[in-house]
């Protein structure tokens, strides 16, 4: 299997905010640190410079106009005992008269353009080279009027070049590990700054598509995260109030509906009854199928809006073979006709806290399910099981199952999905009820795929009676 190779900022998009903050953190710290590194770097040159230079003016003005220096002494310094200077007489044309090193006796250590400057500004600080190549600081003044010689004091600039090298090490060492420990404070920093959005987050995975909707935790700071928090609290809010005005209209409208509909039902078996022609009542037979269909619908719309409203209880206890016995008969006909056989495995004697009617209907609508998209010939099974945590019961068909990437969406309600190459005239409720219904029991709804590994097996797992008093949805052992 080959995985796209993700681009350097893609990548670092898919990091945590803290780990992005504490990166970008270190990084800018580190950069800071370099620049005030080359400052400190550049600062520290010209302080020691400025120290030289000064010494520089202080031998000047001890050795005065003497000349032919070999060595300067303490006594030849005026007291500068910190440094030691060498010294070259040259002319202004360019030759050595003496030198107190013999690197500097060779070659004249000023050019040309300088000495023009040394005649003009009456002295001149500049970075000399000695016959070795090693850089030196001098002051070179006129040791006449005319200018004819001219005297350098020179110091070396090893010390400086050895103060800023060591400066450079120390930055070198100490760099990485403050930028390392700058990028752990901005973390830590971040993280405890985005606590209060982690809180809202694990809030946000709690709320359910069950009203009412718990609110978000939200900081008791005035900042740009409590400004989040309160805002997703109202947007919570209007969305309540949105679903709580969904919940009556289709309530009301259902209720409303089930008059006229009872009427156009008795109005159509009344023309049936005197209908004048086979076609006729063909015709009629048709509607009052297409009505029933209508009041089936209403009467799902009813059941959701019910359990949306927490209307639907799991408080009287319940023998699981009375809701799903009375069932079978029916459900047995309808296999029949569509050349499905119908069977009921498992114990009888299973009780459960639930409402009778509306476990009644989840169950109805898993056989009607399995029953419509069961292969020609095959079977469904209707499965009770009893476990150490409550009871099971599964129904299970030979169809062409569900892909495992589209379950998800079987229980969302008006949604089909055409296991068949035909269409079945389902609304799309009858799994979103038995999800509504089974969510109200505090229970889990379970698809998977049949155990012959053909087919699809739903299964309504229920508590015991005892943990569904509590309120507590108990899982498949």
């Amino acid at each position: 299997m080959r995985f796209a190779a993700l681009s350097p900022a893609t990548a670092l998009r898919r990091l945590p905010i803290s780990l992005r903050l504490g990166a970008a953190f270190a990084v800018l710290f580190f950069v800071v640190l370099a620049l005030l590194t080359d400052l400190a770097y550049w600062g520290l040159g010209r302080s020691l410079r400025s120290e030289i230079d000064r010494s520089l003016v202080i031998a000047i003005n001890t050795l005065g106009d003497r000349r032919g220096l070999t060595e300067i002494d303490d006594r030849q310094l005026g007291g500068v005992e910190s440094r030691e200077f060498d010294t070259q007489v040259m002319t202004s044309d360019g030759r050595v008269l003496s030198a107190s090193d013999e690197d500097m006796g060779h070659e004249p250590l000023l050019n040309s353009e300088q000495v023009a400057t040394v005649m003009r500004e009456r002295s001149l600080f500049a970075d000399v080279l000695d016959d070795d190549g090693e850089a030196h600081r001098s002051l070179a003044v006129p040791l006449d009027a005319d200018g004819t010689e001219i005297l350098l004091a020179i110091a070396d600039l090893e010390s400086v070049q050895e103060a800023q090298a060591g400066l450079m090490r120390l930055a070198v060492l100490l760099s990485p590990l403050a930028a390392l420990l700058a990028g752990a404070a901005g973390w830590l920093v971040a993280r405890e700054g985005l606590r209060p959005i982690a809180r809202m987050t694990a809030d946000a995975k709690r709320i359910s598509a069950r009203d009412p909707f718990p609110r978000l935790a939200v900081p008791p700071s005035r900042d740009e995260v409590a400004q989040l928090g309160n805002t997703l609290n109202e947007l919570l809010d209007r969305i309540e109030e949105g679903r709580r005005r969904e919940r009556e209209f289709t309530a009301d409208a259902s209720h409303e509906l089930r008059t006229p509909l009872a009427v156009l039902r008795a109005e159509l078996e009344l023309a049936r009854v005197h209908a004048p022609d086979a076609e006729f009542v063909r015709a009629l037979d048709s509607a009052l199928e297409e009505s029933d269909r209508l009041g089936q619908l209403i009467e799902d719309l009813l059941l959701l809006a019910r359990t949306d409203a927490r209307q639907v209880t799991a408080q009287a206890l319940v023998d699981v073979a009375d809701v799903v016995d009375p069932l079978l008969p029916g459900f047995r006909t309808l296999a029949q006709k569509r050349g499905v056989t119908l069977r009921k495995k498992g114990d009888g004697d299973a009780v459960v806290r639930a409402d009778a009617r509306a476990l009644g209907r989840a169950v109805a609508n898993l056989l009607d399910n399995a029953v419509r998209h069961a292969a020609e010939g095959g079977t469904v099974t209707l499965e009770i099981t009893q476990r150490p945590g409550g009871t099971a019961i599964t129904v299970t068909d030979d169809g062409p199952g569900v892909p495992r990437e589209d379950r998800d969406r079987m229980t969302q309600r008006f949604t089909q999905l055409d296991r068949t190459a035909a269409t079945t005239g389902g609304a799309g409720l009858g799994l979103a009820i038995v999800a509504s219904v089974t969510a109200a029991h505090h229970g889990h709804l379970n698809i998977a795929d049949a155990d012959s590994g053909q087919g699809l097996a739903v299964t309504i797992d229920l508590p015991a009676p005892t943990a569904a008093l509590t309120g507590a949805p108990e899982r498949p052992s």
